[in-house]
């Protein structure tokens, strides 16, 4: 049983300095909903918490054998119970003061449907323009092509209709 406890601590405590250094966002669990991909909010089964947990469990469960303390169960139920105390504590952290403050772009900022901008490059025919346009204060550029396979001069205005792969397809703005 030591040696678990042991091990539990010491993989938390290397992962939990990976992770600190290097980034961890990349393990965290979320369920598909088979619609849009936004985020409803963060996991609990997110990796800094089941990495405090695991180390918690470790620790706990070592120091309570080390200070003498014979019966298995009762150490396992307290390392057990300590580790998801402490997950839980990670988790509300993450929940209530990162996550909270995280203005990760979401799938809404990537819709240009509407969107008014100008050809910088003309399109011709059934063939790709470039449309610069202004979104957030910034000057952005798209790759374009036009609705109905009709060449549009350079400069001219136009709109996004839709987006697809990546290439919108817009047509003449006509005010």
């Amino acid at each position: 049983m030591m040696t678990l406890f042991a091990i539990c601590f010491f993989v938390g405590l290397v992962l939990t300095v990976l992770v600190t250094f290097f980034g961890g966002d990349f393990f965290e669990f979320h369920a598909d909903h088979g619609a849009a991909h936004g985020h409803g909010g963060p996991s609990f089964f997110n990796l800094s918490s089941i990495l405090a947990s695991l180390t918690v469990f470790g620790g706990m469960g070592y120091m309570l054998n080390q200070i003498g303390m014979t019966s298995s169960l009762l150490i396992l139920l307290i390392a057990i119970g300590a580790g998801l105390l402490i997950g839980w504590l990670f988790f509300l952290l993450y929940a209530k003061v990162i996550y909270k403050h995280d203005n990760s772009m979401k799938e809404s900022d990537f819709d240009l449907s509407g969107q008014l901008g100008k050809l910088s490059v003309p399109i011709n025919g059934k063939g790709m323009g470039e449309m610069m346009f202004v979104m957030h204060g910034t000057t952005r550029s798209i790759s374009v092509r036009s609705e109905n396979g009709e060449s549009i001069p350079k400069g001219t205005k136009v709109v996004v209709l839709h987006m697809n792969k990546g290439i919108a397809t817009v047509t003449r703005f006509n005010p």
